[in-house]
């Protein structure tokens, strides 16, 4: 690879990572923190209360070995997060306005998230190249594919996604580095990259068959010597067992078994642990609870969570692949095939799912990785396209639709990512993700906008208007009431970036802001730059 366009690339995300970031750790990733913290301190991972539902699991923990409670998360994310909980602890003496709490989620944002995030672009810039882009179009088609996916919002959110990416990312492109190369320690590394992908999130057993399937195919293309092929998967196996080997080894000091993992216990506990007695039991085959067409076609087609409406890139440049395909390389051809492929599996896999939609997560969390990975070739043949277009309406459409892509990505990251998912609470369940949340996003934050520039607060303008006047009646509010309530009034509702999270400790707002302007400006002045003399 091309060392000044590398350079550039990483200067470029690292500039736009750094401005988006919220500096917070949602609630997901604040519980798999607490996982991290619990384990060099020796301090429990859960907090034991009386819960309301069983559906409290997660906080509560399952039982492990000798007794003890456990989170029943994967442990990937937490082992990621732990040299970071270490440094924020040690600094937060000497911050003492930010707290304990807070100041470890900022520090592990920027020592952990940050630069998994900027290594993510690079991984999809070293995919371009292998699969022979040009360093310019592969530099640029990075940059747009996190200015204009759900890359870009799962920068700002730190839950699994986008480490969970990068790693699969590595795992296809050290495949075909292996298969183009003959090295073994790309094959090697390809493995390793899975195994990392599986610590992270049990499910990315189906990024794992998609890979290998992905080499095999690429061996297979070159040679139908059955002794390279074994070879080759051979290799990739040595890779992938030992991170394996220690997921498992980590989940028997837990739960006392080799073959036991958290989910499988909340499966078996789910209705037999004491701490839930007397509260109302799941179904026997919870959470596998619908039909497969409601995950499937909530999924695709459903105005809260279709992939299609989080990634406007998806349809057009599934079209383009289709009218193009005579012309793509065997390898992208492959890859193209294996990606739809991953997204099938995964929407079978998740279409009986009770939590098919992640619900507060902005767009179908579940699927979202699997969008953004068919999309790295896809997104290059894209701008390759554009730059390539002699007719004016073609250019005019292509850049229309990269437009209004950066848009919904730029919406994704200005207010809280939750904030649509609790107003929509009100909604009866079964309509509830018929219910068109991006035009509720951009109302939100033209309220915010105009509160801003009024002096105003955000209830004023936005929705609630209902949940005011109930207030003002005297009316005893329901929980998604008063959790509404809680999003219109308090600074979930506020801009999303770090600046707008941290003054609120007190710190001093002109410099805070000065930075993060100034920020903004190189940004956007460096990304404009890049992309005019490429």
């Amino acid at each position: 690879m091309g060392v000044k366009m590398v350079i550039k690339v990483s200067l470029i995300a690292f500039l736009w990572v750094c401005i988006i970031s919220s500096g917070l750790v949602n609630a997901d990733s604040d519980t798999r923190l607490k996982m991290a913290h619990a384990w060099w301190t020796g301090t429990s991972e859960v907090e034991v209360y009386k819960p309301n539902n069983r559906g409290d699991q997660l906080f509560l923990g399952v039982i492990g070995k000798g007794g003890k409670r456990y989170v029943p998360y994967d442990l990937g994310q937490s082992l990621l997060m732990l040299p970071g909980d270490w440094l924020g602890t040690q600094l937060s003496p000497w911050f003492p306005k930010l707290g304990d709490r807070d100041l470890r989620g900022l520090i592990v944002n920027l020592v952990i998230f940050i630069p998994l995030n900027v290594a993510a672009v690079l991984a999809c810039y070293w995919l371009l190249r292998l699969f022979d882009f040009g360093e310019k179009l592969a530099g640029l088609s990075s940059i747009v594919w996190l200015l204009g996916t759900t890359v870009l919002h799962y920068t700002q959110v730190p839950q699994q996604n986008n480490q969970l990416l990068l790693f699969v990312i590595i795992g296809y492109a050290a495949a075909l580095a292996y298969a183009k190369t003959a090295i073994p320690r790309f094959a090697i590394f390809s493995g390793l990259a899975l195994g990392a992908a599986m610590l992270i999130r049990m499910t990315s057993i189906l990024h794992v068959l998609t890979v290998f399937f992905f080499l095999m195919g690429c061996i297979v293309y070159q040679s139908r010597d059955k002794l390279q092929i074994l070879k080759s998967g051979g290799l990739w196996i040595i890779g992938f067992v030992p991170l394996i080997f220690l997921g498992r080894f980590l989940d028997y000091l837990r739960y006392g078994s080799f073959w036991t993992t958290g989910s499988t216990l909340v499966k078996q506990q789910l209705n037999t642990d004491p701490i839930y007695a007397g509260l109302p039991e799941f179904p026997a085959n919870y959470p596998f609870i619908y039909p497969p067409q409601v995950g499937i076609l909530g999924a695709l087609f459903s105005p809260a969570k279709s992939i299609f409406i989080y990634d406007p890139l998806l349809l057009p440049c599934i079209v383009l692949g289709v009218v193009l395909w005579k012309q793509l390389s065997p390898y992208i051809q492959l890859y193209l095939i294996t990606g739809v492929l991953n997204i099938g599996l995964h929407l079978a896999f998740y279409s009986r799912f009770e939590f098919w939609h992640g619900d507060a997560a902005w767009g179908a969390r579940y699927h979202v990785t699997s969008v953004q990975l068919l999309l790295i070739p896809l997104v290059a043949l894209f701008i390759q396209t554009l730059l390539s277009a002699r007719k004016r309406l073609t250019r005019w459409l292509l850049r229309s639709v990269l437009l209004i892509a950066i848009l919904v990505q730029i919406f994704s990251i200005t207010l809280f990512f939750a904030l649509e998912s609790a107003q929509g609470e009100l909604l009866p369940s079964e309509t509830r993700y018929w219910d068109f949340r991006l035009g509720h996003r951009i109302t939100n934050v033209a309220c915010q906008v105009r509160a801003l520039w009024s002096h105003s607060t955000f209830a004023q303008y936005c929705s609630g208007d209902s949940i005011r006047e109930l207030s003002a009646s005297g009316e005893v509010l329901t929980a998604h009431q008063k959790r509404i309530k809680f999003f219109l009034s308090n600074p979930p509702n506020q801009l999303a970036p770090l600046p707008f999270n941290y003054a609120r400790f007190g710190l001093s707002r002109k410099w805070i802001f000065l930075i993060w302007g100034v920020g903004v400006m190189i940004a956007i002045a460096t990304t404009v730059r890049f992309f005019l003399l490429a």
